[in-house]
């Protein structure tokens, strides 16, 4: 994105931060899952303060998602290291109470890592992280859990694709739901979905003299883009950008998203209600609704992930933290 453009929309006093040397920094912080009696609120709809997750200096994250596996919560984000600008994937158990175990490395690639969608089919653990600036998605099955992982397939793609969620999970397939960014201005994205399939052998057939052979799989999948639902969705605006999976309210299938504005990326979250092929708007949760214990509400500049089980919620804030005020000069 141009960052000219973006310094000219940019609210003045934030500009004038940032020109101070205030650097943006994503952090998670992580509540009690709100159970209001007779209502399941949204983060829009109160519920109480955030608890920030202990970082490491030197780094931030985002993108928290969470996973359960033998009656433990795990937690899988984007860790950013901020001198090299290089993101990977990191782990960590978070417990009940909101507290972790210290974060350690689950997968860490030639380009950066971010979004990591873990999910269990047929019998194994797998992943689908975002690697949008490789061109590629990338699938990989988990070989020893929580921290070790191996690459089962790449498919390259022409688009820039990120946060890939499931929508359908089958046996035989699954149908994937991601974001295309636009090559010129990555704020502006438009829905791509695929479906994920063990890959179709032909029938070897007889050649005939000067006929091409031809190609074999490129390995055990297939990534098969779905035409008429692109087709659909062909163009580009501010707000078709997932922020964490479909999660059940009640009998509602909720979607959260994301929404940008034409200078700025990840502002707020959006929660739509499925209905059929279509989706509601319910409700948003801005920066200045949010309370994050920590986090003084007039740093807080943008919230974009969202992810909860059954007792707990998480999500990633962008801050501008102030600098310390250097200390007064001892006078002579």
């Amino acid at each position: 994105m141009n960052q000219f453009y973006r310094a000219l929309h940019m609210p003045p006093k934030r500009l004038l931060r940032k020109v101070m040397g205030e650097k943006e920094v994503y952090t998670i912080a992580v509540r009690p899952r709100p159970t209001a009696e007779g209502t399941e609120p949204l983060p829009a709809l109160d519920g109480g303060p955030y608890t920030l997750l202990p970082g490491r200096e030197g780094w931030w994250f985002a993108d928290p998602l969470l996973y359960r596996r033998g009656g433990k919560r795990w937690l899988y984000a984007e860790a950013m290291d901020v001198a090299t600008g290089k993101s990977r994937i990191e782990v960590c158990e978070l417990r009940d109470d909101g507290t972790i175990d210290g974060w350690r490395t689950a997968l860490e690639e030639d380009c950066s890592l971010a979004f990591p969608m873990v999910f269990d089919w047929n019998g194994s653990i797998w992943m689908l992280p975002e690697t949008g600036n490789d061109h590629s998605l990338r699938l990989y099955r988990c070989t020893q859990f929580p921290a070790k992982w191996e690459l089962v397939q790449r498919f390259a793609t022409d688009e820039a694709l990120c946060d890939a969620i499931l929508v359908d999970r089958r046996a035989e397939a699954l149908t994937i739901l991601c974001s295309e960014t636009k090559p010129d201005n990555q704020l502006y994205v438009r829905y791509r979905r695929y479906t994920l399939r063990h890959a179709v052998q032909e029938a070897a057939m007889p050649l005939a003299e000067g006929d091409a052979v031809p190609p074999a799989p490129q390995g055990p999948f297939e990534l098969v883009p779905d035409e008429a639902y692109n087709l659909q969705h062909r163009d580009f605006d501010l707000v078709s950008r997932n922020a964490g999976p479909l999660f059940m309210l009640g009998e509602q299938i909720i979607h959260p998203t994301q929404v940008s504005t034409g200078a700025d990326y990840g502002v707020y979250l959006q929660f739509l209600a499925r209905r059929g092929s279509s989706e509601i708007p319910l409700c948003a949760a801005l920066p200045r609704g949010l309370e994050i214990t920590g986090l003084d509400p007039a740093d807080i500049i943008g919230v974009h992930t969202y992810c909860r089980d059954e007792v707990l919620e998480v999500l990633d804030a962008r801050s501008l933290p102030r600098l310390p005020k250097a200390p007064a000069a001892e006078q002579g």
